[in-house]
C-alpha cells in the first residue's frame, strides 16, 4: 500500500467508521516497518490536515461539485477531501499529481465507475479561483454547537486561537526524568538521534521536540531513541506536567492517583519525590495497568505499585490515606484536539452532561481518600465549564474542601501544548 492510499484508508476509518486517527498512525507504522521518515511525514501530514480541517474541506467541496459533500460514498468522501487538501493546503505537493493519485485511489477501491466523477470534481478546484470562502465555525472546521459552546465561554477570539491551534501540526513534548538524567544530557542525546529539544520557559524539564534530521544522516523514530528505550524521558505535554508540579509532591508521601493510564503523572511524581515515598497508581483495564508498570520499569521507578481498580467504586483501605490525591478524570478530551483532531465532530451537549456526572461520582470517593491536610488534583484535558469550573466549585461547596491556589483553565495553544484545565484543593 502507498503512502497516499495508507493515509486514505486511516482518514475513512477516522471519519466515517469512528476510529481514533492517532491510534490508526500507530498501528500503520508498526505494521509497516520499511516506510521510511519522509513517508510518514506525508502521511501523517494528510491524516492530520484532511481530519483536523473536514469540515471546511466540506464547504469548499461543495462549490465544485454537483453532489454534496454529505450525500458522497464515504470513501469517495474521504479521497476527496485528501485530495483537496493537497490542492488547497500543501504547497509543495502539484495540483496534478493531487488529482492523479486521487483518482487512482477511488479506480481501485470503487471501480471506474466514479473516476470521472473524482476527476472532474478535483480539477475543478484545482482550476478554481473565486472560492466562497467559509466563515464562523466552517472556517474553523468546528462543528457549530461547539463553536457557539466554546465563544459563549471564552469569546470569538480565544475560540478562533483554540482552533487554529488544533488546525497545526500538534507539537511533540516531553518530560525528562531527572532522577536519572539531566535536561542537558538528554537534550544531547536526543540531538544525536536527530531531535532538536527546547526546554520550556521557567520549566526546564519540559522539552519541545522536533525532528531535525529527516533527508539525511540518522532518522530513528522517536520510540526507538535511547532517552525513551532506557526511560529518560517520557513523552508528555507540557499542560499535563504543569498540573503534578502544581500538586508539588514531596519526597516520603503517599500518593494515589486515581485513573493512572498510561501512568505519565505517576512517573512524574515518582520523579518528583526522587522514589522516596509511595505511589498507587489505578486503572481500570488491565492491559492499561500493564502499561503503566512498563513505564515505571522502564523509568526505574520501584515506590509505583499499581492496582486494577474501578474509580467509581469506594475503596475503603484508601480512606484518609493519601498525602496527595490525583484525580485526572476521564473528559470529553477537547483540550487534545490538535493531537486528536476527530474529537471535535463527536462530543455531544450529552456525552458532557454524562462524563461530569462520572466525574462527581469518581470525586465523591477521591475527597474521602484524602487524610486531613493532604491535597487533592482535579484535573482535566478538556474546555467545558461542566467538566472543570463546575466541578471545582462542587469539590469547594459540597465536598467541603478549600482551594490551595486559583484554578487554572489553560486555552490549547496558551503554551504551545493542549488545553487544560488544573485545580487543587486541601482537606
Amino acid at each position: 500500500m502507498n503512502s497516499r492510499a495508507l493515509a486514505a484508508s486511516i482518514i475513512h476509518q477516522t471519519l466515517e467508521e469512528g476510529g481514533m486517527s492517532h491510534e490508526l498512525l500507530r498501528d500503520a507504522f508498526r505494521g509497516a516497518l520499511d516506510l521510511d521518515v519522509r513517508e510518514r511525514n506525508l502521511i501523517t501530514a494528510l491524516v492530520h490536515g484532511t481530519v483536523s480541517r473536514a469540515l471546511t474541506l466540506d464547504f469548499y467541496l461543495d462549490q465544485v461539485s454537483r453532489t454534496p459533500a454529505a450525500q458522497m460514498k464515504p470513501y469517495l468522501r474521504s479521497v476527496l477531501r485528501m485530495g483537496l487538501y493537497q490542492i488547497l493546503y500543501m504547497d509543495r505537493i502539484p495540483a496534478s499529481a493531487a488529482v492523479n493519485e486521487s483518482v487512482k485511489l477511488v479506480r481501485k477501491r470503487l471501480g471506474e465507475g466514479l473516476t470521472g466523477f473524482a476527476n472532474g470534481v478535483l480539477r475543478a478546484a484545482a482550476r478554481k479561483t473565486d472560492w466562497q470562502e467559509p466563515e464562523g465555525a466552517a472556517a474553523l472546521s468546528l462543528p457549530q454547537p461547539l463553536y457557539d459552546c466554546l465563544t459563549a465561554l471564552y469569546g470569538e477570539e480565544k475560540t478562533r486561537q483554540a482552533a487554529e491551534h488544533f488546525l497545526q501540526a500538534p507539537v511533540l513534548w516531553a518530560r525528562v526524568n531527572e532522577s536519572r538524567i539531566s535536561a542537558e544530557d538528554a537534550v544531547s542525546l536526543l540531538a544525536r538521534d536527530g531531535f532538536s529539544a527546547k526546554p520550556a520557559p521557567s520549566f526546564p524539564a519540559a522539552l519541545r521536540l522536533q525532528r531535525i534530521r529527516t533527508e539525511d544522516g540518522p532518522a530513528v523514530p522517536l520510540e526507538q531513541t535511547e532517552v525513551i528505550r532506557k526511560g529518560f524521558v517520557q513523552l508528555q505535554d507540557v499542560s499535563a506536567q504543569l498540573a503534578v508540579a502544581a500538586a508539588d509532591p514531596q519526597p516520603g508521601q503517599r500518593v494515589l492517583d486515581l485513573c493512572a493510564a498510561p501512568g505519565g503523572k505517576s512517573l512524574q511524581a515518582a520523579d518528583l519525590m526522587r522514589n522516596n515515598g509511595e505511589i498507587t497508581a489505578c486503572d481500570l483495564a488491565e492491559a492499561k495497568c500493564r502499561l503503566i508498570r512498563e513505564n515505571a520499569e522502564r523509568s526505574g521507578f520501584s515506590c509505583i505499585q499499581v492496582r486494577q481498580s474501578d474509580a467509581t467504586v469506594f475503596q475503603p483501605s484508601f480512606e484518609n490515606a493519601f498525602d496527595l490525591v490525583i484525580a485526572d478524570l476521564p473528559c470529553s478530551g477537547l483540550g487534545t484536539a490538535s493531537r486528536k483532531p476527530e474529537i471535535k465532530y463527536r462530543v455531544t451537549s450529552q456525552q458532557i452532561e454524562d462524563l461530569a456526572a462520572l466525574q462527581r461520582r469518581i470525586l465523591d470517593n477521591a475527597v474521602r481518600y484524602v487524610k486531613p491536610g493532604g491535597k487533592l488534583l482535579y484535573s482535566t484535558c478538556t474546555l467545558t465549564k461542566e467538566e472543570n469550573a463546575d466541578n471545582a466549585a462542587y469539590i469547594e461547596k459540597d465536598l467541603s474542601l478549600k482551594p490551595a491556589a486559583p484554578a487554572r483553565q489553560i486555552l490549547p495553544g496558551d503554551l504551545s501544548g493542549d488545553g487544560f484545565f488544573i485545580s487543587l484543593f486541601t482537606k
